[in-house]
This record gives structure tokens, C-alpha cells and sequence, in this order.
């Protein structure tokens, strides 16, 4: 039986070799492009193992007490996401130790958020994203950028530089 296309995982070795890129990311980088991973594809399959993924490693990152809190702005945000873009979101599958486009971009969205970014570059991730702007998938993003401030774990403003890079090369997938 054929997986659905809204269900399949991007993989790496299906990408040309021009496609990847290596970058350096910090901890609250992984955290919030693995979660994204991890939570969308355990929304796709409805398997609990995807959603243990991404708590581990927001208790790993950010402690027990604050993990609760982020995860529960994080699966809200993630379900918002992906039932308000116009088109699937794309992730890659769990093990791969690289990001794609659409994880890069929601670690961009958080930095955005979490620096200040000016409201145009929140707005360039949306659209990237293909999602309208709304003030409640707005105000969960600044509750999820703030639940990781309020653990010190701040995605790097270089997170914010895969717009650019997105916007002006939409072909590019990895990271």
C-alpha cells in the first residue's frame, strides 16, 4: 500500500548532493527543528513514540519543570502550523541528523520571535511557511519563543539567515 503524500518523510539520500549544507546549530536549534519533526510526524502517524521523542529531548534541553510547559506551546503550535498552511509541511524522517526546508524555517520563525526580528521577517516565514498571518498561531509562537527564554535556550539568531537563503533559492531542501 502506498503512503499518502501528506504522510510521506522527506529523506536525505533522495536529495541531490548540491541540496545539503552543513551548519552548526545550538541546542535550542536542535530542539525546536527535532520537536517540529517529531511532534508533525506523530500528528501524521498517530504514533505515541514520536511525541516520547520530542519530550525527552525538551527535558534533555530545557529541564523537567520547563519541558511541560514548551511542549504543550509546542504541540499547539506545530497542530496550528499544519492545519492552517496551504500546503503539506515537509520534515525528514525521524533519524536523519540533518534539517530540511520547512524545520529550518520554524527554527528561523522561533529566532525571529525570541530577538525581536522586525514583523516583516516574522511575516517572510509565514509566507514561507504558507501560512496566512494569524494573531493566534502570532501569539503561539511568542509563547513557545518565550517558554524557551524563560529556560535560557535561545534559538541562535543565525537560525534567522535560512529565510534569506530560502527566499531567495526555494529549491534548496536540506540543512
Amino acid at each position: 500500500m502506498k503512503t499518502p503524500r501528506h504522510r510521506r518523510l522527506l529523506s536525505p539520500r533522495s536529495l541531490s548532493a548540491d541540496q545539503h549544507h552543513r551548519v552548526l546549530h545550538t541546542p535550542p536549534d536542535i530542539f525546536v527543528g527535532m520537536g517540529f519533526r517529531y511532534w508533525l510526524t506523530g500528528f501524521r502517524t498517530g504514533e505515541l513514540a514520536h511525541w516520547e521523542r520530542a519530550f525527552s529531548l525538551a527535558e534533555e534541553t530545557l529541564g523537567l519543570t520547563a519541558a511541560r510547559d514548551v511542549c504543550r506551546d509546542f504541540s499547539q503550535w506545530v497542530r496550528l502550523l499544519s492545519e492552517h498552511s496551504r500546503r503539506d509541511l515537509h520534515v525528514l524522517e525521524p533519524a536523519s541528523r540533518c534539517f530540511c526546508r520547512d524545520e529550518c524555517i520554524a527554527m528561523a520563525l522561533v529566532a525571529a520571535h525570541q530577538h525581536q526580528a522586525c514583523p516583516a521577517l516574522q511575516a517572510c516565514a509565514m509566507t514561507l511557511l504558507c501560512c496566512d498571518p494569524r494573531d493566534d498561531l502570532n501569539a503561539l509562537t511568542g509563547s513557545l519563543a518565550n517558554g524557551l527564554a524563560s529556560a535560557d535556550q535561545w534559538v541562535s539568531p543565525a537560525a534567522m539567515h535560512h529565510l534569506v537563503r530560502y527566499a531567495t533559492n526555494p529549491a534548496r531542501m536540506i540543512m
